[in-house]
């Protein structure tokens, strides 16, 4: 079987170098044959630099430009570039162990799955003291989801069959980094299992996440927690079609509960750490603001769907991957 790795890559030119370096080194068995496509989403650094000056000695490398932001567009672009038996993701800012490519192809190539979530865990030097429960999750660690029954694929490390497509054929445009944040990857693997397809965990087939620290102030995880809620609010109506009566009230009753509790609480812009409430309610606040946006349009899928019936792709799709879903 033939094997695709695909990063999505976005001006990370020095990160991006250590993880094709790291990649290099991973063992390549005659049967799992593998290439590696990296997927420009519109860099203005010296990424293509970098791609084109690559060489590895375990695989080929090739360079794919991707004009239209959005981390989603960039991952449809790589499928419809590749005619593997396996695909293989990860991000621009990961380290691979060497026996990486084997534990996260070799179930789907023996029949045992037909997608794969692999583990990510926080690089030592960007570990924290304050780092735990659901903060940790929103930044791709896989450690608090051993034995979860919930199963969902993360970017940095996961892998799923060419025949998967077939049901579910692309990731949704509106969703993920680029567009409203987060949720791209669930969708999938939630409609992956919709569809009949096996997702299994090997979270011990375990990447390194090496991401920017600036992640970690307080202000970024707001950030985070204003695009979780946002892109909950997506699923949840257009996926999910959950009817929710008052948005509105909703709304109201987490800002003031927000309100209330930072007046009573020495919370200030230059805290370091996030406050785990402040996260909640501010995700809350931003879930019924954009189900408000959403509950206006038409479903997107039918409940539990795995194509858009009413997309937003607009004109001239540039590859078969996102034509297909709309």
């Amino acid at each position: 079987m033939n094997v695709s790795i695909i990063i999505c890559t976005r001006d990370r030119a020095d990160s991006l170098r250590e993880t094709l370096r790291s990649i290099g080194q991973c063992e390549v068995t005659a049967d799992l044959a593998a290439e590696l496509l990296v997927v420009d989403n519109g860099s203005s650094d010296r990424t293509r630099q970098t791609v084109e000056s690559t060489q590895l000695d375990n695989m080929p490398v090739r360079y794919i430009h991707e004009p239209r932001t959005g981390l989603c567009r960039a991952r449809n672009r790589g499928l419809a570039e590749v005619n593997s038996d396996i695909f293989l993701f990860t991000d621009d800012d990961v380290r691979v162990p060497t026996d990486w490519i084997e534990r996260m192809c070799r179930p789907i190539a023996c029949g045992a799955a037909d997608a794969v979530a692999g583990g990510v865990k926080i690089a030592p030097a960007l570990e924290r003291d304050w780092l735990k429960g659901f903060v940790r999750i929103w930044l791709a660690s896989t450690a608090d989801m051993v034995g979860q029954q919930d199963l969902q694929l993360i970017g940095a490390n996961m892998a799923f069959s060419r025949r998967v497509l077939e049901k579910v054929p692309s990731f949704d445009t509106e969703l993920g980094a680029g567009a409203l944040g987060f949720a791209d990857e669930t969708l999938f693997s939630w409609q992956i299992v919709r569809a009949g397809y096996k997702l299994i965990d090997n979270l011990r087939a375990e990447v390194e996440h090496h991401f920017d620290a600036a992640r970690l102030t307080r202000e970024a995880f707001l950030a985070m927690a204003e695009r979780m809620g946002r892109s909950n609010a997506y699923v949840q109506y257009h996926w999910e079609h959950q009817r929710l009566r008052n948005p509105r009230l909703l709304e109201l009753w987490y800002l003031g509960k927000l309100k209330l509790r930072t007046a009573l609480t020495n919370t200030s812009k230059g805290t370091t750490s996030p406050k785990p409430w402040e996260l909640s309610y501010t995700s809350k606040i931003h879930f019924a603001r954009q189900y408000m946006r959403e509950s206006r349009r038409p479903h997107n899928y039918q409940k539990h769907g795995l194509r858009k019936v009413q997309p937003a792709c607009g004109l001239g799709l540039a590859n078969r991957a996102e034509a297909a879903a709309c």
